[in-house]
């Protein structure tokens, strides 16, 4: 006659439905864990991408450069909202002390015309500055193209803008020496290049924009994004900044001064 089959007792139910428990614990960390870790690679990778793409642009112009306004210009940029400096409650920016950079580039075509309506033959001007993103969204009209949607977790971080016009009227003479330093009267409006960037004042510090002595320019940047889950930081802390160096190459070209 064969055994009576014998069932499990509460205790091993309990034991078993103890170590199913915890395994799967041990699944849902691991399946959050790379979760997180894939989603700080991916956010990361986004961020980084944008700011070379930025460091990019600013360092083409750079090397196209006629003139790079050394530290100390004061300039004032009459272009509403989007060209004030934020940072300093001022219309004014300053080379070397705000994050700001000014260019001269030379005409797209040597010998055209330059006028109101004909700008091939006209020197233009470039600025590239960054001030907080709660500024711009105040200063950009909610319909309009480059309007950002409302995040207030990253209202304290900057964007970087670009401005450029066309320097109608102004031609250099032999020595270079009339370099005009604007200050005010130039017609447009920032544009933006990218958002989510440190600023510049937190820690760790940094410049965004430094004009060295031999008229070549550093660009640096570092950038954070605050989410519900996450905040990123695009290099990590203990990283130095992103940074890429340009060299203008039409320095003053066609000058007889020094």
């Amino acid at each position: 006659m064969s055994a009576q089959r014998r069932g499990f007792t509460l205790l091993e139910v309990l034991i078993a439905l103890a170590i199913l428990g915890f395994l799967g614990l041990v699944f849902v960390r691991i399946f959050s864990s790379t979760f997180d870790a894939t989603g700080n690679i991916s956010a990361r990778n986004e961020l980084l991408h944008e700011a070379q793409i930025a460091e990019q642009i600013v360092a083409a112009k750079v090397k196209l450069a006629w003139h790079v306004y050394p530290p100390g210009t004061t300039v004032r940029i009459n272009g509403g909202a989007t060209t004030r400096n934020a940072l300093a409650a001022r219309p004014r920016w300053t080379v070397g002390t705000d994050p700001f950079l000014a260019l001269v580039l030379p005409p797209r075509t040597a010998g055209a015309a330059c006028g109101a309506t004909a700008t091939e033959g006209c020197y233009r001007f470039y600025a590239y500055y960054a001030f907080p993103r709660s500024h711009y969204l105040a200063s950009i009209a909610p319909t309009s193209a480059q309007a950002l949607p409302s995040d207030p977790r990253n209202d304290g971080t900057w964007v970087l803008m670009e401005y450029r016009t066309a320097l109608v009227g102004f031609a250099p003479n032999a020595a270079c020496s009339n370099t005009p330093v604007p200050d005010g009267g130039l017609p447009g409006s920032g544009r933006l290049l990218v958002e989510y960037v440190q600023p510049g004042t937190s820690a760790p510090a940094y410049a965004p924009f430094t004009v060295l002595a031999d008229g070549s320019v550093e660009l640096r940047l570092r950038m954070l994004k605050r989410t519900a889950e996450r905040t990123v930081r695009v290099p990590p802390p203990d990283d130095p900044p992103l940074t890429l160096k340009a060299v203008p190459r039409n320095d003053r070209v066609g000058c007889s001064g020094p």
